[in-house]
């Protein structure tokens, strides 16, 4: 099944968006690794769906990142794009940052999000479950943080760059920079966020790895008890790139909880 990229202007932020599949719209937010070109996952969920996969702004081609102050900035953006596409109602689906993303955007317009699919998200403080410091340099440092199979060459090379003669060390060096933007200080959560919680209405699945080291589980209880219904499961022997690590029952997952 062939995905198309286009660019959008989005309220003067060149924007990228993949779109790919057949079926009602889903929108799909990446992480922080800026998995932004058509991966396995995406795929099997375009078997069911119009997967919409933007590019936040400073990720892959997408501009904009000089009008993005903080999370809000990004979400936002999100706003805008949802109404540039004409989906005035989309389940989301957000990995890590994209997750965070996607809980910021069902507080601030709750009408625009039918479900919720959060993956190993960040965007909370958890007292005790410290996330781990994602801006580290060392390639081999970084697989052993994000996966529980660091030895897998195969997905880990699908994820991510293992060397800097890797061609998408550029985009994952643009991704790092504009994570920072949004996720440096306060640390890849929003303060004020558990507080609104509570707000979310649609129906919330949340997807964990129990061995994920840089956001660890306790995370995923924490916004299981704050979002009104949620249903948290758990992943064993998979860490922090669940998307990656088990690709076929994410997509299977998702796909029937949206169903």
């Amino acid at each position: 099944m062939s995905a198309e990229t286009k660019f959008l202007d989005i309220a003067g932020k060149k924007t990228q968006v993949t779109i790919g599949g057949q079926g009602p719209p889903l929108l799909y937010l990446h992480s922080a690794g800026g998995e932004t070109d058509w991966m396995p996952f995406h795929e099997q969920l375009a078997q069911n769906f119009t997967v919409y996969l933007p590019a936040h702004p400073g990720f892959a081609l997408s501009g904009g990142l000089e009008q993005i102050r903080d999370i809000h900035d990004m979400v936002w953006h999100y706003v805008d794009l949802l109404a540039a596409l004409g989906l005035p109602r989309v389940p989301v689906v957000g990995f890590s940052l994209g997750a965070w993303l996607a809980m910021e955007l069902a507080v601030l317009r709750p009408q625009l999000v039918e479900k919720l699919v959060l993956v190993n998200a960040a965007g909370v403080r958890v007292e005790n479950a410290r996330m781990a410091e994602l801006f580290i340099d060392d390639f081999d440092e970084m697989r052993n943080l994000l996966f529980s199979d660091p030895d897998n060459a195969e997905i880990v090379q699908l994820a991510m760059p293992t060397s800097l003669d890797d061609p998408r060390i550029l985009m994952w060096l643009r991704a790092r920079e504009a994570t920072a933007r949004v996720g440096w200080n306060p640390y890849l959560h929003n303060p004020r966020l558990p507080q609104h919680l509570h707000r979310i209405a649609c129906p919330t699945l949340i997807l964990w790895g129990r061995e994920d080291k840089l956001i660890p589980l306790p995370h995923g209880q924490f916004l299981a008890e704050k979002i009104p219904g949620a249903r948290l499961e758990i992943y064993d022997h998979c860490g922090h790139m669940l998307p990656f690590e088990r690709s076929e029952e994410f997509a299977a997952r998702v796909t029937q909880f949206l169903h």
